[in-house]
């Protein structure tokens, strides 16, 4: 796992000191997802840096790595899980190799195969290409967006790297993208789309490519990787015993393949069902000892000791306990904004970061359980809570007569919804349109014009996704939206304590026969009586009855070996009470301190700012964030 950097200059044959001092500030901010060793390589008008964590051939791999017959060059972080079989391949076809590393595999697969190797590669990655031969930059971001890129072009050069604030050393911008920065209000994810919370800085989107011609302004993109998008007509039919073996086959190999390292291999165990399942595969794969390790408060309602211990126990593996607190809290969340250059997303990156950092004492990788929730339905309230919208009438038909009228109002202040893109806004946003209306400076709401791009954003996603089901629309959704946003946090929280987080729910075989599996294999009613019992409720009732079963297939392929109490547990997903430590001896001078960043800026009113502080609103921790970050060091 590394951090890659650089920057091609379109309107110049040379480089110019102020290239070679921009790309060596630009390392310097990527050192912890790379402390082992810094290099950089040029070329006429382009450069090219590298910052590494040794984790496959550790002497070997150095980068940038450059095949001195055709001056191709590769700047790249992540892991190429297949690089023995590719090798074996390229050996077949003539190809020599001087190291064992997987980088070696990738240059050479790429002046085999071109693009198309894309196709062949399983793995995380975000990887920068210089072909000479071609007069091209090409940068590719993996499939499922494990690994960070971003990127800025304009007339006279075209720079990336692996985080913003890296970035930003190379391209100066420093405008904020205003309806990014609303939508980070509403979902609480750094991105919109592809667009930064700057103006010019876009990430590279999840399976796709682009290219850059090096001598002039012109570019291409392209996408080599998509979910499977079906109708429930198209979607598999297969009875659960060969579902659950199939799920159960595919989790191993993709847990397999990511635990290929020359350095030790560790695992984070939540006590919640997914991480316990990747625990239970490296146990029944592996001979070798893996330490656990869980990040938890002092307080019970915050942490997940319990059951992280009884799944450890039932391994016989040993577990760390790792404690969070208020004292380290704030440094870590203002040391992880200023690494990033961006606010954070939620306040259990502090977590995964304490985490890592625990870990890292022991290991440099660790396996995590992010991206089960999002390809096989944990999250009843948002995914299954689409069923609310098709039940209610629509708005040209309100009738107090209808069996849910008085709930929907009570519910949700009125008893129709626009469309599906309105009820989920409603059910999934951290901040709703008439909060952020109070919020945000006339100025800023007015250029917003009621919010119109993000509510299109989601409008358009769910009509090009109108062949699927209500359901499998949200599926998607937290597939495209949520589940970036879950990846950038591990990533960037446990790079920042130089650890490298592989992700075995993400490998592209398991998320496409997801995927292409029923609604009811993901989340369904326990029994028809339930399903019954539901026919005049909404999704809160549903939920507080216990009535569905969320994950189910994930679930039943594993029930014989994940402890039955965290089988059947509800979700937690690393807590972390911010708002009692916000409302703490920090109170008073983080009170202050937004309030007088309101004042001094054009984002938002001091007086609404200073309400919501005052009144515990959870949702301070978004303002305290881009306050915070608006003023880093």
């Amino acid at each position: 796992m590394c951090g890659i950097s650089g920057l091609v200059n379109h309107q110049s044959k040379h480089l110019s000191q102020p290239d070679f001092i921009k790309l060596q500030n630009s390392l310097k901010h990527l050192h912890s997802r790379g402390p082992d060793s810094q290099a950089s390589c040029q070329g006429n008008n382009w450069l090219l840096g590298h910052t590494r964590l040794s984790i496959i051939d550790l002497k070997g791999g150095k980068q940038p790595m450059q095949d001195v017959v055709t001056g191709v060059t590769l700047s790249y972080n992540g892991e190429i899980y297949n690089y023995k079989d590719l090798r074996s391949q390229l050996v077949s076809k003539g190809h020599s190799f001087r190291t064992s590393s997987d980088t070696e595999v990738l240059l050479r697969a790429y002046l085999e195969w071109g693009i198309d190797v894309l196709q062949l590669l399983d793995g995380c990655f975000a990887f920068a290409i210089i072909d000479p031969r071609k007069n091209e930059l090409l940068l590719v971001r993996d499939r499922l967006g494990v690994k960070p890129l971003y990127y800025s072009n304009n007339k006279s050069s075209v720079t990336f790297a692996s985080s913003v604030e890296a970035l930003r050393t190379l391209s100066e911008s420093n405008d904020l993208d205003h309806a990014a920065l609303s939508h980070y209000f509403t979902s609480c994810r750094v991105n919109f789309a592809n667009r930064s919370l700057y103006k010019g800085i876009y990430t590279l989107l999840p399976g796709t490519w682009m290219k850059f011609n090096l001598t002039k302004d012109e570019h291409f993109s392209g996408r080599y990787w998509q979910r499977p998008k079906l109708s429930a007509a198209d979607k598999c039919d297969i009875n659960a015993k060969d579902a659950e073996e199939q799920v159960q086959n595919l989790v191993s190999k993709a847990v397999q393949q990511r635990l290929i390292s020359d350095v030790p291999v560790g695992c984070f165990l939540s006590g919640g069902l997914d991480s316990a399942v990747v625990a239970s595969e490296v146990n029944q794969l592996s001979s070798l000892q893996h330490p656990l390790f869980c990040a938890g408060t002092p307080f019970e309602k915050y942490n997940e000791f319990q059951y992280a211990h009884e799944v450890s126990s039932s391994l016989n593996t040993s577990l760390e306990e790792v404690r969070i607190s208020p004292d380290t809290f704030f440094d870590d969340w203002q040391k992880l904004i200023n690494q990033r250059g961006l606010p954070l997303s939620t306040p259990n990156e502090t977590s995964i970061y304490r985490l890592a950092k625990a870990l890292g004492e022991k290991c440099k990788v660790a396996l995590t359980g992010e991206g089960a929730d999002e390809i096989f339905g944990g999250y009843i309230m948002p995914q299954f809570g689409v069923y609310d919208c098709s039940k209610a009438p629509y708005e040209n038909q309100i009738d107090q007569t209808h069996p849910l009228y008085w709930k929907l109002l009570h519910r949700y202040g009125r008893n129709y919804f626009f469309n599906e893109a309105d009820h989920f806004f409603l059910t999934h946003s951290w901040m709703s349109c008439a909060q952020k209306r109070t919020l945000f400076t006339d100025d800023l709401w007015n250029s917003l014009d009621e919010d119109d791009e993000v509510f299109s954003f989601y409008e358009d996603f769910f009509d090009n996704y109108e062949q699927c089901t209500p359901f499998d629309k949200r599926m998607h959704i937290h597939a495209e939206v949520n589940l970036e946003g879950l990846l950038n946090r591990v990533d960037s929280s446990t790079m920042a304590a130089s650890v490298e987080a592989r992700v075995p729910f993400t490998d592209h075989r398991l998320v496409e026969y997801a995927f292409m599996q029923s609604d009811q294999w993901k989340m369904d009613f326990r029994n028809e009586a339930g399903r019954k019992q539901a026919a005049n409720m909404l999704i809160n009732e549903i939920d507080e009855q216990d009535l569905l079963e969320s994950k189910k297939l994930l679930r039943h392929a594993y029930r014989k070996r994940v402890p039955k109490s965290v089988l059947t547990r509800k979700k937690m997903s690393f807590p972390v009470p911010f708002q009692e430590w916000l409302a703490g001896p920090l109170a008073t001078e983080l009170k202050d301190f937004c309030i007088e960043t309101a004042k001094s800026g054009n984002l938002f009113k001091p007086e609404a700012v200073e309400a919501m502080f005052n009144q515990g609103d959870r949702n301070m921790w978004l303002v305290a964030n881009v306050c915070l970050w608006m003023n880093r060091s």
